[in-house]
């Protein structure tokens, strides 16, 4: 019961930092100052978790810095490519299309390993496609609604590749990865954000805001790795499903984000393709451990 919490306290945090995401652009914080804050709270939650700073004979004797810099770039990427879709859609949503990297990851190693897709796989695939028309379905206009989507699809595909990418880095600890993948990002988004009007002081409850997402962030983070430790990566991704519901619950406690019943089909619809495919990967893991 305790580990099952850590999943679950997992899913709170991270929902909780997604969920700030419109409050903070309502003090005009750029999108890149939020990322930079985010990233460089969780690099330096990683520092004092690892209790080490870096190891960079171990990464060229186990020949990972390629992977590190692919995975740098595709961390930052992510992120930004979310919180951009949050500017044309609600959190809430936005989470839901994100939540569909399971069956794009499946997709992407079927393309790779040129394995055919079953019919199951077809019928998700395009359960999903139709969830997300349904989405589409707003009061907002359509066009932005469709560029949020499109920014979205993209981070879960980003996502998709990062958890594909992974298990090249396996030689290091989870806390590791972390450490060697939030720097780059980090100081990225710090130098774009310079750049991008000149430096400037924002407002302090924005900065307080972001500050406080990130921790949440990091605190998310901290009780992934304790789940995936104590209770197994299968069901702590069961359990992960939370988040979107949360985020939608908070979307709609904190910005009164109601949606419609056509969207409400919608996101059914997408959670049932995603979680089909994803224990659906999870069952071919075990199977091909045996």
């Amino acid at each position: 019961m305790f580990v099952i919490r850590f999943a679950l306290l997992s899913s709170f945090f991270y929902a909780l930092n997604v969920s700030m995401l419109p409050l903070i652009y309502t003090f005009e914080i750029s999108a890149f100052l939020f990322l930079f804050i985010r990233f460089g709270t969780t690099f330096i939650t990683s520092l004092i978790i690892t209790k080490s700073l870096f190891s960079f004979s171990k990464v060229k004797r186990q020949k990972l810095g390629i992977w590190i810099l692919l995975l740098s770039v595709l961390f930052g990427v992510q992120s930004w490519l979310y919180v951009e879709a949050v500017k044309y859609m609600s959190v809430g949503l936005a989470s839901v299309v994100l939540f569909t990297y399971p069956l794009i990851t499946y997709l992407v190693v079927s393309l790779i390993k040129r394995r055919s897709l079953d019919l199951i796989t077809i019928l998700m695939f395009i359960v999903a496609t139709l969830g997300i028309a349904a989405l589409s379905q707003s009061s907002e206009g359509f066009y932005s609604m469709a560029i949020g989507i499109v920014l979205a699809l993209l981070s879960a595909l980003a996502y998709s590749l990062i958890l594909i990418m992974t298990p090249r880095v396996s030689g290091l600890k989870n806390w590791e990865i972390v450490k060697y993948t939030t720097l780059i990002p980090a100081l990225t988004f710090l130098y774009l954000f310079i750049n991008e009007t000149g430096f400037y002081w924002p407002q302090s409850e924005g900065l307080i805001l972001s500050l406080i997402s990130g921790t949440f962030f990091a605190t998310g983070m901290m009780f992934y790795h304790m789940s995936v430790r104590k209770y197994g990566p299968i069901r702590t991704a069961n359990i992960g499903y939370t988040e979107p519901l949360l985020v939608l619950f908070f979307g709609f406690m904190a910005y009164s984000d109601a949606i419609t019943m056509t969207q409400g089909l919608g996101v059914i619809m997408v959670a049932i393709a995603s979680i089909t495919i994803e224990r659906r990967q999870l069952t071919q893991g075990r199977s091909s451990k045996v």
